[in-house]
């Protein structure tokens, strides 16, 4: 597979940094970029004990047994 060339606007600062550290790597410019894009592109992975609620959409955590009231509490307590 080839390159494909392309041109993008990006902040002056940016194109600092970018430069920057690319001289500090002994690297070019366009594969220290490239490099920053796909880190910045790659999925998050989730770990195994984390899922979505499908009721609610927010991020539930498994602990392995259910958290009770007393439950926070204490640990709320343990922290004053």
């Amino acid at each position: 597979m080839t390159d494909m060339r392309t041109t993008i606007d990006i902040p002056p600062l940016l194109h600092e940094r970018i430069m920057a550290y690319a001289q500090m790597q002994g690297r070019s410019f366009s594969a220290t970029a490239v490099e920053a894009l796909l880190r910045g592109m790659a999925p998050i992975e989730t770990p195994d004990n984390l899922s979505r609620s499908p009721l609610t959409g927010l991020m539930v955590v498994n602990t392995g047994h259910p958290v009770t009231s007393e439950d926070v509490a204490e640990l709320i307590d343990e922290d004053d």
